[in-house]
């Protein structure tokens, strides 16, 4: 279930920015899409987000060039707010069910209710998962704002490595900010959704409010089943667990683009950003504190991240080099994951048990006539390799090795 009536408002009376100035002679910029990933269905939770930002920042960049930001700024705030960004919130839950061999339907378009549903599943389907699979039946609910956080995380890359310049992804990373704290903050206020399960089970929202039906499941797991979650019918425990959810949302203010600023020049020829994020997990939840630096034509990421469960806590770390340079057509980037997480993504043990993940890029350019208006275009593969363990924007939670192919445009 999606954002409501009341935050699009919100979003519709944010000040617009000042005008941009048009680009005279503009700097390559590079639009990747995923055109296969693993599962081979669509989409992938990576597959849905890369090609969303990608065709995003070309469609702003296009419409600052051709009507100006006057106009282009309204424009992206009303594609966002009623469109764009439930599509891809919703594409995220939609996302977990295909990984499970779950059909669903997506309908990202506002009801009368004001929100956006994943319908067209039976509860007994739904309940043979929570029984089976509760882990994945957790994470059902968390990963429309999973998939949110990671879009903001893959922007903050671009505008911490200046591959795109802020003002054709402000709109999307602002919104899309406002509209994970929106889920996480109104449960420290004990807002009601006040929506009642249709009379037709195929009709009904996948989870209702994900952030109160993922407390209550993560306590209560074998309690008798139905969807949506009011916030009176928490428990004392799970209305904490919602508020501590509130307040440390709060994190993922922490990062200088919140007010336009990419980053800090630490030389000339190196540039240093850092932030904070949150958002929840199948067991619970983790924070994260990131750095980007550039150097020259090094990209270079790494993060410190922590997990809690119930009350304990455990660890991750990760370092990515991207988009390296290897020849003038041939480009690639590894990002290598730690983790520790708690023994069967069970929210009250603590026990735990390590793991980890590479993640390969490879791709390859072909010049294109400057007439065509692309400079070049690329064919791109992806290898991606896991152990048993939550990583963020990889679907499966279970050991997995999976191969990606895309195209990258270069304009």
């Amino acid at each position: 279930m999606r954002i409501h009536i009341l935050t699009i408002l919100l979003l519709l009376s944010l000040p617009l920015a000042g005008q941009a100035q048009q680009d005279t002679l503009p700097t390559p910029k590079d639009y990747r899409f995923i055109i296969q990933d693993a599962p081979a269905r669509l989409f992938t939770m990576r597959q849905m987000n890369e090609s969303y930002l990608s065709g995003y920042r070309m469609m702003s960049r296009v419409l600052d060039q051709e009507v100006g930001t006057k106009y282009s700024d309204p424009i992206q705030l009303i594609l966002i707010a009623f469109f764009l960004q439930p599509l891809t919130h919703e594409e995220g839950h939609r996302s977990i069910l295909t990984a499970k061999h779950i059909g669903s339907i997506s309908q990202p378009y506002f009801n009368r209710h004001g929100a956006a549903y994943v319908n067209g599943v039976t509860d007994a389907t739904l309940r043979d998962l929570r029984d089976r699979d509760l882990p994945n039946y957790i994470r059902l609910h968390t990963a429309g704002l999973e998939s949110d956080y990671m879009l903001t995380h893959r922007m903050e890359a671009l505008g911490s490595f200046g591959q795109d310049d802020f003002r054709h992804f402000k709109w999307e990373y602002w919104t899309r900010k406002l509209g994970i704290m929106q889920y996480y903050v109104l449960g420290l206020f004990g807002f009601e959704v006040g929506i009642t399960e249709e009379a037709d089970e195929l009709e009904r929202d996948i989870v209702g409010y994900d952030t109160y039906g993922a407390a209550r499941h993560l306590f209560r797991p074998t309690m008798e089943f139905y969807r949506y979650t009011g916030y009176d019918e928490l428990t004392g425990e799970e209305a904490r667990l919602v508020r501590r959810a509130g307040f440390r949302s709060l994190l993922n203010l922490l990062n200088p683009m919140i007010i336009g600023r990419t980053g800090f020049d630490l030389g000339p020829s190196t540039r240093i950003n850092v932030g904070m994020g949150y958002t929840m997990a199948p067991f619970g939840d983790f924070i994260d504190e990131n750095i980007w630096i550039k150097h020259k034509k090094l990209n270079i990421s790494a993060y410190v991240r922590q997990f809690q469960s119930r009350t304990q806590w455990f660890h991750g770390f990760g370092l990515g080099l991207s988009d390296y340079p290897l020849t003038r057509n041939l480009v690639a980037g590894l990002t290598a994951h730690y983790w520790n997480q708690p023994v069967g993504f069970d929210f009250n043990t603590t026990q735990s048990f390590h793991g980890g993940a590479f993640d390969l890029d490879i791709g390859y350019f072909f010049n294109l006539p400057r007439k065509s208006g692309l400079r070049a275009i690329s064919i791109d593969l992806g290898l991606l390799g896991k152990t048993s363990g939550f990583l963020p924007g990889e679907l499966y939670l279970e050991q997995h090795l999976g191969l990606r192919l895309g195209t990258t445009l270069r304009w």
